[in-house]
């Protein structure tokens, strides 16, 4: 059988039919045209002028955009009229930040700036929270420095106590000429934004030329109420409320705080000057003196000063003491009075009852418990110097105590002081008597060695008939700690 060799018909591969195929070519062309007509021409026409793209090139949006904006943009000056830049304008300096978590940070900074001479960030941190006073400030501590005032170290800052809802801090210097140490108080406030900052700034009266050499004008005149402010004009308005001011003696911290330091120093001569001798016995402030001494207190770096009452005439301090020593925290009352407010202060009152109680209670830790005031049995206040059982011999903390009342005694020759002898129950009367006699010459004669006329002091001894605690227990069995009371030495001050 022979095969032909005519080809198919097309329409049999395609499925019998042109139709289709060309409809589907026709469709390409034609869109096809309508891109090169109108699609193309009107991309052509988002294109800058002057910089078609090529073909093929697809331009990103950045470039695009930058092609704008120079297509936006003026044209160019002629060579003959050159454009005037001027270079942006460079920003002042922002102002140092501070924040402080503690007062004594505070004031700490502020020392290591004056130490360092940097008046500048000194002035800035004095007047953090009145930007306006910055440069006042900063003239002042230029001015102290060159009066010669020397700032302490950082370690100097103390905290001083509580007034309302300030804390004051006091910064030292040493005063020209001599080692005088004098200190600017420094009130704080907490600022939610920027931690503590200094609402007030008190200088003591020998830095007041400071003060006085400072311009005289709305924002850096003379501290409201410092003598020779002048009042201000009528229609003016009045100087904004001032950063630093000089103590004019009407502040009961202040003079709190320096009375107490003296009795931390142990020094009883410097405390009396504060004290109404007339409402406060000569015993009570030596024996707070020993007191301090005894169980090396100090004051409670965290809250050590802080006023109960604020009045115009009378005020409370409490001050709040601390011992490692006796591993004890204790306070003490200040009662503060004057006549009226153009008066100083003076103290006419010492609770002492927790100090001493506390004192007494610990004291074992130091040898022999005791408390170094008690009242005896006339009325009053007296002074107490413990002895061993059956001993004369003085103990040697009352070395202390005789010391302070040989200073007293020298101090003013008219001065009298009696001093009565005890023992305990243990022991014959006649023995007893001879024994407290033998305490109260032992006393006498170290006095006497260190200075005071014999003819100053009378002797007496009382036995065992005024006893200062119980020598037996209730049940009747022997109290040793109670007899320990009562084996002493009173010395009556008649101041």
């Amino acid at each position: 059988m022979q095969s032909s060799s005519r080809p198919l018909p097309v329409r049999c591969v395609y499925g019998g039919s042109l139709v289709p195929v060309l409809i589907v070519v026709a469709a390409l062309a034609l869109s096809t045209a309508i891109f090169f007509l109108f699609t193309k021409k009107k991309m052509m026409e988002q294109q800058v002028p002057g910089s078609p793209a090529t073909a093929g090139e697809v331009r990103t949006p950045a470039k695009t955009t930058a092609d704008a904006a120079k297509a936006s943009a003026p044209a160019a000056p002629s060579p003959a009229t050159p454009a005037k830049t001027e270079p942006p304008p460079v920003p002042p300096p922002a102002p140092t930040a501070f924040a402080f978590a503690r007062p004594l940070d505070l004031g700490k900074q502020l020392m290591r700036s004056l130490a360092s001479g940097d008046f500048t960030t000194a002035g800035r941190l004095a007047a953090a929270a009145d930007a306006a006073q910055s440069d006042s400030a900063k003239q002042l501590f230029q001015k102290l420095a060159e009066m010669g005032y020397k700032p302490g170290t950082e370690d100097q800052v103390e905290l001083l106590g509580l007034v309302e809802n300030r804390t004051r801090i006091a910064i030292p210097f040493t005063k020209p000429g001599t080692n005088e140490t004098v200190r600017i108080q420094l009130d704080l406030e907490r600022d939610e934004r920027m931690g503590w900052k200094i609402a007030k700034a008190t200088l003591p009266k020998a830095m007041s030329s400071a003060i006085v050499a400072m311009p005289a004008t709305p924002t850096t005149g003379l501290a409201a109420g410092t003598p020779g402010t002048p009042p201000p004009a009528p229609g003016t308005l009045a100087p904004m409320k001032q950063l630093f001011s000089v103590e004019d003696g009407t502040d009961a911290l202040a003079f709190a705080s320096d009375f107490v330091r003296h009795l931390l120093k142990h020094d009883f001569t410097a405390a009396r000057a504060f004290v109404d001798d007339k409402k406060v016995p000569v015993e009570r402030l030596v024996g707070l003196c020993i007191v301090f001494e005894e169980g090396q207190y100090a004051l409670n770096p965290g809250k050590p000063l802080i006023i109960t009452i604020a009045n115009p005439e009378v005020s409370w301090v409490i001050a709040q003491v601390q011992s490692e020593a006796l591993q004890q925290n204790t306070e003490f009352g200040v009662e503060l009075k004057r006549a009226d407010i153009a008066q100083p202060w003076k103290i006419v009152g010492l609770n002492l009852s927790d100090i001493l109680g506390s004192f007494a209670k610990s004291a074992s830790k130091l040898g022999v418990p005791y408390t170094p005031i008690v009242k005896n049995p006339k009325g009053g206040e007296s002074l107490a110097l413990y002895f061993e059982y059956d001993r004369a011999e003085l103990h040697p903390r009352a070395q202390k105590q005789i010391e302070v009342i040989a200073a007293l005694m020298k101090a003013d020759p008219s001065k009298k002081l009696r001093i009565a002898g005890h023992t305990d129950e243990k022991g014959e009367d006649h023995y007893n008597i001879n024994l407290s006699r033998n305490r109260a010459e032992t006393v006498k004669k170290q006095l006497v060695a260190l200075g005071v006329p014999s003819t100053q002091v009378e002797t007496a001894g009382m036995g065992k008939a005024q006893p200062l605690s119980p020598n037996k227990k209730s049940d009747g069995s022997d109290d040793p700690e109670g007899r320990s009371h009562n084996r002493r030495a009173e010395i009556y001050l008649d101041f």
